[in-house]
């Protein structure tokens, strides 16, 4: 009776070269189908899929799979005597744990923009709220693009790959030549300039689809407007702002234009 037993590997010649030593069976003799071949994802960096082979072999070669091996016996952990050094030790690995993350993404962040310009360097600013990558050098115009949309992928990719292992999301931000600062200025005047048209005219402002960091500036530059709201509208990664005004403060103004008519 014939059996399978699944393998992986990077490509589909890892994943025979594994099954071959794990059921010490010839190249030649081991007889497999294909599940997936695989996929290098974005870049070669994210978003990488397996190959996947079932390789099949006799009743008794799986019965030999099956069998325990021996193992030396474990020696026991050491034990966390008390909270204090129990919370040190967690804070550690969870800093350690964010140090290797950041590194990750700034390795992928380079392969990026090596493989767009050249002469790019990277400079990590870790905040309490968040970390930024700085970059310099290179042909900035080409790692921005138009209206920085490649500045917009390049920071999805750099993300997903930061809080892939997160428990917790961690803020990431990356920045070519200051483009970042000048663009977060033109959006405060942007949100201010459309909110006074809001409050002018009494009727909701739609702004273009925004990638997450550009919304979070426009509704943070307008919480401390007591006559304007702010909301997301739509589904996934890019979405609309929509500028609207506060009921009170419509009815006010409907109030001062009735009074003023009266007068005249």
């Amino acid at each position: 009776m014939t059996s399978y037993i699944e393998f992986e590997g990077k490509n589909i010649e890892q994943a025979v070269k594994k099954a071959c030593g794990k059921l010490k069976i010839d190249k030649e003799k081991i007889r497999y189908k294909v599940i997936s071949y695989g996929s290098t994802g974005i870049f070669g960096l994210a978003g990488r899929k397996k190959a996947k082979i079932n390789v099949s072999v006799p009743e008794v070669k799986k019965q030999e799979e099956k069998k325990p091996e021996t193992s030396p016996e474990k020696k026991p952990e050491n034990k966390i005597d008390n909270k204090e050094d129990s919370k040190a030790y967690y804070e550690n690995k969870e800093n350690e744990l964010k140090e290797n993350n950041i590194q990750s993404g700034k390795d992928v962040l380079q392969k990026i923009i090596d493989s767009i310009t050249e002469d790019a360097k990277i400079e990590i600013d870790e905040r309490s709220n968040k970390t930024i990558f700085n970059v310099a050098g290179g042909n900035s115009a080409l790692l921005i693009g138009k209206r920085g949309k490649t500045l917009e992928a390049i920071q999805l990719i750099v993300e997903k790959v930061i809080n892939k292992k997160n428990e917790k999301r961690s803020r990431t931000l990356v920045d070519i030549e200051g483009y970042m600062e000048k663009r977060n200025s033109y959006l405060k005047s942007l949100a201010k300039r459309l909110a006074d048209k809001c409050k002018r005219f009494g009727k909701p402002v739609s702004l273009e689809e925004m990638n997450a960091n550009d919304r979070r500036i426009i509704h943070i530059t307008l919480r401390g407007d007591k006559e304007v709201g702010t909301r997301s509208k739509g589904e996934g990664v890019l979405r609309k702002i929509v500028i609207f005004p506060q009921k009170r403060s419509h009815q006010k103004k409907e109030q001062v234009k009735d009074k003023v008519e009266k007068v005249n």
